[in-house]
């Protein structure tokens, strides 16, 4: 099987895996809205959640990022005890800093709490801090899990950690389900920490299977280590300043009426579905084939894989935005209106939601093209860019919030990925070169073409249907499943006519899955 069969198959099955555990996260956020719907409660488990992502969650990213390149280069050259011993030297010294900083982050709750939701006062205060010193162990499960991951990927074993999310869900939906009546929010911040456990456990025996053993050994002097803290300087830089967007969303929601900051969430948690199925997907089979081709200096290669996640990027998320925009008031009742989420919770949501949709695209194509400049040892320009998205995000949130509210801090966000994601082509350019913008601008033309044509279809049949069918939610459940694939059919169709590329990928995918049928 040729590299470029292997990857669509390889990526095919991590969207698989991403969409149950998708799902499943949507059955955790159904069930926490059925139960809580958008109250001052889901709003302080929210902010708490927050609290210790934006805090350390960065660091774990950025380190697990460069720790991709450095385990390849030792598992090459020197063997795989070389790179378990820089693996098991990293995994101590994070697990000492995080165990200081989640010991130190307990007794100053309250502090952070009162700087990170200024709007929260009373019961809602006194609550996010309670639940924010129940969630700090997270950042030793997150730091721990994200080298894990990393480890695993560098040698090529993809399946087991886009795993992790499921055992994660269904711990919290089981914890919702039965306990919440008793132990309330309180209940779900404990199962999350035991779900982020999960992670980390469910990982570990596959990298003893391939011979890690983790011993604890502390060298702040190793070079590799070194070479991690240097590249992860800037990651971490851009990656947290991602973070700090929704953050600062959520501090400036915290002013709006009640439900605001759960609206965001949820909103967010539908526009994330597509983007973490498909681009994440993308990128984590990319990224090691970019590192690969950036090492041997093979810019041919590296802009054939650099244009494949981009194309298929535009080609997925366009349509999934026009979809999330017509669409988003009956994909939001389907999915969230039960119990405590009524109909003011799904217009909250259903804006959030529209206004994040604009920018998925450009969410989608940001992470291909940071993974690409980290490739090319390249970190600071992400890190810049993630610097002037802030900038963008807060000037526009001051300004749209007075007028738009909930929907001016979504747009905001959007608008601040499409303007970074447009500077970083050119940054690209500027290093490398041409970069294939003609047959990039040519697959957005016949993406948005297609997309526009969907969307104008896709609106009159859903209203068209739903005159003739009965109420229920049955019902409405057949007619946006029927529209949706009526919608995807007449895209295929029109972007298979105008693309050969999709067409020859559409074959190789179905002559994988008809070896598979047939049981070869």
């Amino acid at each position: 099987m040729s590299t470029a069969k292997k990857t669509v198959k390889t990526a095919g099955i991590i969207m698989i895996i991403t969409l149950m555990s998708k799902i499943l996260g949507f059955g955790r956020e159904v069930v926490i809205g059925s139960r809580f719907g958008t109250t001052h409660m889901v709003d302080a488990y929210n902010m708490a959640q927050n609290i210790p992502m934006v805090l350390f969650a960065a660091i774990g990213l950025a380190i697990a990022t460069t720790v991709i390149p450095i385990f390849s280069e030792y598992l090459t050259k020197e063997g795989k005890d070389k790179a378990y011993d820089f693996v098991n030297n990293l995994l101590s010294i994070m697990l000492l800093i995080t165990a200081c900083f989640t010991i130190a982050g307990i007794g100053v709750s309250p502090y952070i709490v009162r700087l990170m939701a200024p709007g929260f006062e009373g019961n809602v205060f006194l609550l996010t801090v309670r639940l924010t010193m129940i969630l700090f162990p997270v950042t030793i499960l997150i730091a721990i899990s994200n080298i894990l991951t990393a480890s695993l990927q560098s040698m090529e074993h993809f399946t087991v950690p886009a795993m992790i999310g499921i055992p994660y869900n269904i711990i919290i939906i089981g914890t919702v389900i039965i306990f919440s009546s008793r132990f309330g929010i309180l209940g779900v911040a404990v199962a999350t920490v035991i779900a982020a456990l999960t992670q980390v456990l469910i990982q570990l025996p596959i990298l003893y299977k391939l011979g890690f053993k983790f011993r604890f050994k502390v060298n702040f002097k190793d070079e590799a280590v070194k070479r991690v803290i240097i590249l992860s300087i800037p990651v971490l830089i851009g990656t947290g300043m991602q973070v700090i967007n929704t953050y600062v969303d959520r501090m400036i929601a915290s002013y709006l009426p009640e439900g605001s900051i759960s609206a965001l969430n949820y909103a967010n948690r539908l526009n994330g579905f597509a983007l973490g199925i498909f681009s994440t997907a993308i990128v984590t089979v990319i990224y090691p084939s970019l590192s690969r081709s950036s090492a041997l200096n093979n810019t041919k290669s590296f802009l054939r894989w650099l244009n494949f996640s981009i194309k298929a990027i535009i080609y997925v998320m366009l349509p999934v935005t026009v979809c999330a925009i017509v669409l988003r008031v009956p994909i939001i009742r389907l999915l969230f209106e039960r119990g405590a989420f009524d109909e003011r919770s799904t217009y909250l949501t259903s804006i959030g939601l529209m206004f994040f949709s604009i920018g998925i695209t450009a969410s989608g194509l940001r992470d291909v093209l940071s993974r690409g400049f980290y490739s090319l040892k390249d970190t600071k320009t992400p890190m810049y860019n993630g610097g002037i998205a802030v900038i963008i995000n807060i000037i526009l949130n001051l300004i749209l919030v007075r007028y738009m509210q909930l929907g001016g801090l979504a747009l905001s966000t959007s608008v601040a990925a499409i303007v970074t994601t447009f500077m970083l082509f050119i940054s690209l350019r500027r290093k490398i070169g041409k970069i294939g913008g003609k047959e990039i601008i040519n697959t957005f033309v016949k993406a948005s073409s297609a997309s526009f044509l969907m969307g104008i279809m896709i609106y009159y049949l859903f209203r068209e249907l739903s005159k003739v069918m009965p109420d229920g939610k049955l019902y409405e459940a057949i007619n946006l499943f029927g529209t949706i694939v009526s919608g995807v059919a007449l895209y295929s169709l029109i972007i298979l006519i105008c693309d050969r590329t999709a067409l020859r990928y559409l074959k190789v995918g179905l002559k994988y899955i008809n070896s598979k049928l047939a049981g070869n």
